[in-house]
């Protein structure tokens, strides 16, 4: 995320920034006090952690044979790579459970001088995925303006939030059943956060794709 402190340039600015600039300090904190009900539910959406990097999704008996390990299936059908010799100091492999397939899932985070903004995006059906997007940022922030795009073969759509954040320093969002089809990409369109020391931090343009969506 990228700070500016030219305030004029501020092109989205919640009502609860609006009402409270000219307050003085202690009337602000009266009227944080009291966040609405749909700013405790912005404020307190968690992002969800999806699995990424490489994961087990089969065996090769004859290359495990030849390297001196058996393919393995437990009663739960489970399976694993462990070495034929007991006393052998060789590793096991990660445990293959039953039914599991690897996720089709994507995820960036952009750093900036005033915070942390990241996205991420997982198949959770055939044509249908779940995009979670948010930021932490380097002081407590009083609101936040965020917008998604998603992109597939048959355009670009938006998903958007925004309110007050009530002295946090992080905020996340998960979008579920979002219908996506071929592929999707998906990036942060705009973003920014309005922080309590007067700094308006802007977010980066993370940004995820992932293909195979029938």
């Amino acid at each position: 995320m990228t700070v500016t402190r030219n305030l004029t340039r501020r092109f989205i600015v919640s009502a609860v920034v609006a009402g409270t600039l000219g307050s003085s300090p202690a009337a602000f904190a009266a009227t944080a006090s009291q966040p609405s009900p749909a700013a405790k539910t912005a404020a307190a959406a968690q992002p969800q952690v999806l699995q990424r990097g490489m994961n087990v999704v089969g065996f090769n008996a004859a290359t495990a044979k030849a390297h001196g390990y058996k393919i393995v299936t437990y009663a739960n059908g489970d399976q694993q790579s462990v070495p034929v010799d007991p006393k052998s100091k060789l590793p096991k492999s990660p445990i293959l459970h039953r039914g599991m397939q690897p996720l089709n899932s994507d995820y960036d985070r952009v750093v900036g001088n005033c915070g942390v903004s990241w996205i991420s995006v997982r198949q959770t059906a055939a044509s249908q995925v779940q995009v979670g997007s948010g930021f932490t940022v380097s002081s407590p922030a009083i609101s936040y303006n965020w917008t998604i795009s998603l992109s597939d073969r048959n355009g670009t759509s938006h998903q958007s939030s925004s309110g007050g954040l009530w002295f946090k320093e992080s905020w996340g969002r998960v979008w579920n059943n979002l219908n996506q089809h071929g592929y999707t990409f998906d990036y942060v369109s705009s973003g920014l956060a309005e922080l309590a020391n007067g700094t308006v931090c802007y977010a980066g343009r993370p940004n995820v794709s992932i293909s195979g969506l029938s």
